[in-house]
C-alpha cells in the first residue's frame, strides 16, 4: 500500500487581497473553477473570491457532532449555524435547496455522476441559437475537456455490491436500462491533469460528506490547483455583495464579515460563478445598486426535477450507509455515494423522461437513523410486501439496538431521482435575503411519476417506500433541490435570458456588457434531467474557448503534468 499523499493548501488569507487584478472569479464550483484556470492559463492576473472554508482531505466532517457545526441553514427566521459552514440549506415555503459551501463549491459534497443531457434537451429553444447550432462541434469539445480534467471514469463493478445487486433488481422491474455512470472518482493511485497526486478510493461511500481520502475529483482537486499553479490568487472568507460598473472596469464589492471592513476589489473581467443561489443574488443586488441587467434576472429556476427517496427494511442486505472510519461487519461494503444508474429517458414525451441513481447515506448521519427511519416508517412509510411484519419489526430493533449497519438500516436502499420540471421558480431579494417563490412546484405531475416509479423500486426488493417527507399531502407538497438551477439563465437577448452564449452579462437596453460574465448552475436554460455538473464545466470551457479568441490570447487546455509543489 502507497503512503497517503500529503495535500496542500492553496487558499490565502483574506488580507492579501490586492486592489486590483485584470480577472476577479466570485465563487469556486465547477464554472468559477474552470473560468479561473483558463484565465490564469492565458497570462491574466487572476483572483479566485470564495465565501467558505478550504477543505483538505482529513478535514471534512466524520461524526455526528463535526456534522453538526457544519450545517447552516436560512429561513424566513433567520440564520442558525455558521455561514462558512459546509452544508448550506436554503429553507423556502415551496423548495428548499441544499448547496455546498467550501473552496471547491458544491463539488465537494455532490455525487460525482457525469452524465450528458439528451440531445433534445440541449436542442430545446430555451437555449440561445448559437448555443445549439455548437452541439457538434464547440460544446462537445467543451464536454470532452470536462471529462479530461474532472477525470470521470465508471465503476469497474468488482467488488459486486450488495446495493447494486438490489438496484439491478429493481432496474429490472421497472423495465429501464441499468448502468455504471461515469463519475469523478479516483480509483487507482495517479496523478491527475492538474499535477494533483490523488489515492484510490476505498469505498466507503462518504462521498456526500466530503473525502477524506482525497479520491474525490472535486474542483479542489483539478481546476482549482492548475489555477494555482498558473500563478491565480484564491482566497477563501470572502463574502460579495455586489458589482459595479466604473467606466470600463468592473468593481466588485466585499461586505463586512469576521471582523473584515467593507472594501472593493477592481478587474476588467469579472466571472460570477457562485452558484444558482449566490450568483443570482449577487446579480440582483448589482441591479439594486444601479446595474441596468435583463428583466429575466432571478427567473427560470429549476430543481432539475430532484426526488429524495429511501426504500427502508428491504428483504435483502444494501450496505448503503457510509463508513467513513468506522468499525462495521466484516462483509460491509459501500462503494462509491452512486455507482449505478436506471435511464428512464427513451419516453416520446421528454417531460416523462428520467433517472434513477442509487445512492449512500454519510457516516455522520448513521447515529439518527435507526430512530429516525424506525419512527418515520409508519407515518410517511408505504410497505410494498405486507406480510411479513415480524421480520420487518425485529430488523427494526436490530437497528435500535446495533446500529446502523445491522437490521432494517442495513436493509435501505437511498434513491435520487433527475426529471424536467417547468423551470418556472423565480428569486428575488426580500428583507435582505434571498427568497426561492415557486407554488405549488410540488404538485406537478412529474412528482406522481417519480413516486410511482420508486415504490416499485422498492417493492423489488420488498421494502417500505419512503417519500421524501416534505413532499407527503400535509406538509404541503414541497420539494427539496439538491441540484438547483436557472436565475441568471443564457438566452438570445434580455427579453429571453441574463447572459448570452458566450456566458456574457446583457444591459436591459441589449448591450453586451464586455467584462461580466456568468459561469455556473444559474447560467442553465432550464432543466437537464441528470446531474448537471459535467454540462456546467462544458459550457464554462465553451465560454473560456470565446474569450480567448475574442481577446487574441492562447489557451492551452491540456492536461498539466506538473507537481503541485
Amino acid at each position: 500500500m502507497t503512503s497517503q499523499p500529503k495535500f496542500k493548501s492553496i487558499a490565502r488569507p483574506l488580507d492579501q487581497l490586492q486592489v486590483s487584478y485584470d480577472a476577479i472569479i466570485i465563487g469556486s464550483g465547477y464554472g468559477a473553477g474552470v473560468a479561473a484556470s483558463r484565465l490564469s492559463r492565458m497570462g491574466l492576473k487572476t483572483c479566485v473570491l470564495e465565501r467558505g472554508r478550504e477543505f483538505l482531505p482529513g478535514d471534512f466532517p466524520d461524526t455526528l457532532r463535526e456534522g453538526m457545526k457544519e450545517f447552516q441553514s436560512t429561513s424566513g427566521l433567520g440564520h442558525v449555524g455558521a455561514r462558512d459552514a459546509l452544508f448550506d440549506m436554503r429553507v423556502n415555503s415551496d423548495v428548499s435547496v441544499l448547496v455546498g459551501c467550501g473552496l471547491g463549491g458544491t463539488s465537494l459534497i455532490n455525487g460525482n455522476v457525469m452524465l450528458v443531457p439528451e440531445r433534445r434537451v440541449l436542442e430545446d429553444t430555451s437555449w440561445p441559437e448559437r448555443l445549439r447550432q455548437s452541439i457538434d462541434t464547440e460544446l462537445e469539445q467543451g464536454y470532452a475537456r470536462a471529462k479530461t480534467w474532472l477525470g470521470s471514469v465508471s465503476y469497474s463493478g468488482t467488488p459486486k455490491l450488495k446495493k447494486i445487486t438490489a438496484f439491478e433488481k429493481s432496474a429490472n422491474d421497472l423495465g429501464g436500462a441499468f448502468s455504471y455512470p461515469p463519475i469523478n472518482i479516483t480509483f487507482e493511485d495517479n496523478s491527475n491533469a492538474a499535477g494533483v497526486t490523488q489515492p484510490a478510493c476505498t469505498l466507503c461511500g462518504d462521498c456526500c460528506s466530503g473525502c477524506n481520502i482525497g479520491a474525490k475529483n472535486t474542483v479542489a482537486m483539478n481546476y482549482l490547483p492548475d489555477a494555482w499553479n498558473n500563478g491565480a490568487a484564491i482566497f477563501t472568507g470572502a463574502h460579495v455583495s455586489h458589482i459595479e460598473r466604473k467606466g470600463k472596469v468592473w468593481r466588485v464589492v466585499l461586505s463586512a464579515h469576521n471582523g473584515q471592513p467593507e472594501r472593493a476589489v477592481e478587474a476588467s473581467v469579472v466571472v460570477a460563478g457562485a452558484g444558482t443561489l449566490g450568483s443570482t443574488e449577487i446579480m440582483l443586488r448589482s441591479a439594486d445598486n444601479g446595474l441596468d441587467l435583463s428583466k429575466r434576472l432571478g427567473q427560470q429556476f429549476s430543481g432539475n426535477g430532484d426526488v429524495i427517496a429511501f426504500g427502508y427494511n428491504n428483504n435483502v442486505e444494501i450496505d448503503g450507509i457510509g463508513t467513513g472510519q468506522r468499525e462495521t461487519p466484516d462483509d460491509y461494503q459501500v462503494g462509491p455515494v452512486i455507482a449505478g444508474l436506471i435511464d428512464l429517458r427513451g419516453t416520446s414525451d421528454l417531460a416523462d423522461a428520467m433517472v434513477i441513481q442509487e445512492g449512500a447515506i454519510p457516516s455522520l448521519l448513521a447515529p439518527l437513523l435507526p430512530a429516525m427511519m424506525g419512527g418515520g416508517s409508519p407515518l410517511f412509510g408505504d410497505d410494498t410486501d405486507e406480510g411479513d411484519s415480524m421480520e420487518e419489526a425485529l430488523r427494526s430493533a436490530k437497528s435500535l439496538f446495533k446500529g446502523a449497519y445491522h437490521g432494517a438500516v442495513r436493509n435501505t436502499q437511498t434513491f435520487l431521482v433527475m426529471a424536467h420540471d417547468t423551470a418556472t421558480g423565480r428569486m428575488q431579494i426580500k428583507d435582505g435575503r434571498l427568497i426561492l417563490d415557486w407554488p405549488d412546484a410540488g404538485k406537478a405531475e412529474v412528482y406522481q411519476k417519480i413516486s410511482a416509479a420508486l415504490r416499485t423500486a422498492t417493492a423489488a426488493n420488498g421494502g417500505t417506500f419512503i417519500n421524501n417527507p416534505m413532499w407527503s399531502k400535509s406538509l404541503g407538497r414541497n420539494l427539496v433541490s439538491v441540484h438547483p438551477l436557472g436565475g441568471c439563465s443564457m438566452g438570445d437577448n434580455p427579453d429571453h435570458g441574463v447572459i448570452d452564449h458566450k456566458n456574457r452579462a446583457f444591459l436591459s437596453s441589449g448591450e453586451v456588457l464586455e467584462g461580466l460574465y456568468v459561469m455556473d448552475d444559474s447560467a442553465m436554460s432550464r432543466s437537464l434531467g441528470v446531474n448537471p455538473s459535467l454540462t456546467i464545466t462544458a459550457i464554462s470551457e465553451r465560454a473560456m474557448m470565446h474569450f480567448a479568441r475574442d481577446h487574441d490570447l492562447k489557451l492551452n487546455a491540456n492536461p498539466a503534468n506538473i507537481p503541485l509543489v
